[in-house]
């Protein structure tokens, strides 16, 4: 018996490590340490951390979140359960917002390292993803370990260049502020989003054990942690801060600074499909949640209709909205947006988990109460107008919601948690 639940237990680590590293290391890795290092310049090392830290406290509650309410959307049931019905408004409105500008940061910066017109490679990459989402296909098991062996591969020959060819000139100063480093790491939380995948499986999909997810999400946010860390010394080293600053595809230009144009066409071709799976990922979170917010009346019944589990109005609306956003916004500030939107959302996340988990379960307490202060502080430390975005949708889902649910009534009663 003792050999069987070992085995059991290895087989379910096999299935969840790929699951947060591979979500994680998309347009976050590829394009985020350039504004972080706009931001924070040599300081931008000190936000790695401060990021990773934030991403696990947040992950910690939506696992404990999902194992309570289960199905779809856990965390926005959480939050209105425990908070109220505004505060589940807000953090659905932000939820939608952030995984949706997600999607176009993610999708402009697979466009941006693509070798093809910019325009015609968004909508392809997002009308790929809307078929390979509508037929049922998703990054698990061996597909998971093969995608992430691919993004490790990409990553592993741009620090190498960068590290075995010396810079040309060495930066000589930095007018940055050990103070931004906050700044930086709001920026840099966006490159540990995906661990939903992990912590808060969808209706029908398979729940793995408590200790497997728990198991997952320290050696996946480490792993993503360690690579982020060493691609930012690489490319700094190879480009500076100020030069990394100022690019919109770092790791391309760090190879042409290291004298490795050569392998630019490979490194951009592996980059735009490494962020095929992290795209597929956002669509599910997003559409999970939206389904939930449907269910409960405070969106158009008519965006949740679909036979079994097969493809939605809401679907469609994702993605086009998603589409618009990447022709309008580069990466970077759909990075920030989104960064910022999903900070409020896992304050609110974290501040439910914390009701939650009052009676019990003391450090994943703690850690709600932690994530909780530091999403508020990380947040209040992006730029002004990634802020004012921010507030408009924290305040317009609210509202919302509340008119539409004096015409709307919910089609399904409250989740309770579950005993």
């Amino acid at each position: 018996m003792a050999g069987r639940a070992e085995l059991a237990g290895w087989m379910s680590l096999w299935r969840t490590v790929p699951l947060v590293p591979g979500g994680m290391l998309g347009a976050g890795v590829f394009v985020g340490v350039a504004p972080a290092a706009e931001i924070a310049g040599r300081w931008m090392v000190l936000a790695v951390p401060l990021a990773a830290l934030t991403a696990l406290c947040a992950a910690i509650s939506t696992a404990h979140q999902s194992a309570s309410y289960r199905g779809g959307g856990a965390g926005y049931s959480c939050v209105r359960d425990k908070l109220g019905n505004a505060s589940g408004r807000a953090a659905a409105g932000t939820h939608l917002v952030g995984h949706v500008t997600a999607m176009a940061a993610t999708t402009g910066a697979a466009a941006e390292y693509l070798p093809f017109p910019k325009a015609l490679t968004t909508v392809a990459v997002l009308v790929f993803v809307a078929l390979l989402f509508a037929t049922g296909v998703r990054i698990r098991g061996l597909a998971g370990w093969l995608w992430l062996g691919l993004t490790l591969a990409v990553l592993a020959v741009v620090v190498t260049a960068c590290l075995t060819i010396a810079p040309v000139a060495a930066e000589t100063g930095s007018q940055h502020r050990p103070l931004a480093v906050t700044s930086a790491a709001g920026v840099l939380f966006f490159a540990f989003l995906g661990f939903e995948r992990l912590t808060s499986p969808g209706t029908g999909e398979r729940r793995l054990p408590a200790r497997a997810v728990r198991r997952g999400l320290l050696l996946g946010t480490s792993v993503t942690a360690v690579v982020l860390l060493t691609v930012v010394f690489a490319v700094t080293r190879q480009l500076g801060a100020v030069r990394l600053g100022l690019s919109g595809v770092p790791l391309l230009d760090a190879l042409r600074a290291a004298d490795a144009a050569a392998l630019v066409p490979a490194v951009g071709l592996g980059a735009g499909l490494v962020m095929v799976p992290v795209l597929l990922g956002a669509l599910r979170s997003a559409r999970s949640v939206g389904l939930a917010v449907v269910a409960d009346g405070e969106l158009p019944g008519v965006l949740g209709r679909r036979t079994g589990d097969g493809p939605c109005p809401l679907d469609g609306v994702l993605l086009a909205v998603a589409a618009v956003l990447a022709l309008l916004l580069t990466p970077a500030v759909a990075m920030g947006v989104a960064a910022c939107c999903l900070l409020v959302h896992y304050a609110f996340v974290n501040a439910a988990a914390r009701v939650l988990l009052a009676d019990e379960w003391t450090w994943s307490m703690r850690a709600a109460c932690l994530g909780m202060g530091l999403s508020v502080i990380l947040a209040m430390s992006m730029p002004v107008p990634v802020m004012g975005a921010t507030a408009v949708v924290t305040v317009a889902m609210p509202v919302g919601g509340a008119l539409l649910s004096r015409v709307r009534p919910a089609t399904r009663p409250r989740r309770v948690p579950v005993e």
